[in-house]
């Protein structure tokens, strides 16, 4: 009991009228808590609602490998997001790479069969890099095809799995359908003490 009363006047003696200060700050607890939700914490997406996850191309196959034996994938790279425009530039060096197929806002096309596109309006483009059927011995082409993908449109891949939901990988810290971004989760990011990790409403300053 003693132990317990000694610490209640340490706390009252430390006790700042900073209004940063909270029980968290004063008993010091902050700091263990910071390290742990940096340490187990997962980021999600505030826009899709998706966990933030960078992956291994060698991670991406073995997902991609688990689905059913048999099934027939499409492996895209989103050249072009949900932005605006007639991406003619965009198609012209998908072509001149050598690519002979796209996606465009859900339909597949020849590049030479694509209609224009409204430049006002917004569109998403992906790149097929590859058509394939998953049986044994094909874990060498997938991870090329990726790899090819993932260049092609720095960093981000889409499975367009047939008769299923599309899978969606990245090579970053970063939501693989809006592009949103966040670095590796470390304390520093829930101080708010610190601007990395401060509320960009009140800078970290409580206000009432």
């Amino acid at each position: 009991m003693k132990v317990y009363h000694r610490r209640f006047q340490l706390i009252k003696k430390t006790t700042s009228h900073n209004p940063r200060s909270t029980v968290g700050t004063v008993t010091e607890i902050n700091d263990f808590l910071r390290l742990l939700w940096a340490r187990v914490g997962t980021p999600v997406c505030p826009n899709d609602h998706i966990p933030i996850t960078s992956q291994s191309v060698d991670q991406m196959a073995d997902q991609i490998l688990a689905l059913p034996d048999r099934s027939k994938l499409q492996v895209l790279a989103p050249v072009v997001r949900h932005k605006r425009g007639t991406q003619e530039k965009v198609l012209a060096k998908v072509k001149q790479d050598g690519f002979v197929r796209v996606q465009v806002d859900g339909e597949t096309y020849d590049l030479d069969e694509v209609p224009a596109l409204n430049k006002n309006q917004y569109h998403d483009v992906n790149v097929v890099v590859d058509r394939i059927v998953l049986k044994d011995g094909i874990r060498a082409r997938l991870v090329d095809s990726l790899e090819a993908a993932l260049h092609l449109s720095d960093g981000y891949v889409t499975i367009d799995v047939i008769g299923d939901e599309p899978l969606r990988f990245s090579e970053h810290y970063a939501c693989p359908i809006c592009g949103f971004t966040v670095g590796e989760l470390e304390p520093r990011l829930f101080s708010f003490n610190a601007p990395t990790g401060a509320c960009p409403t009140c800078e970290g300053w409580e206000k009432n």
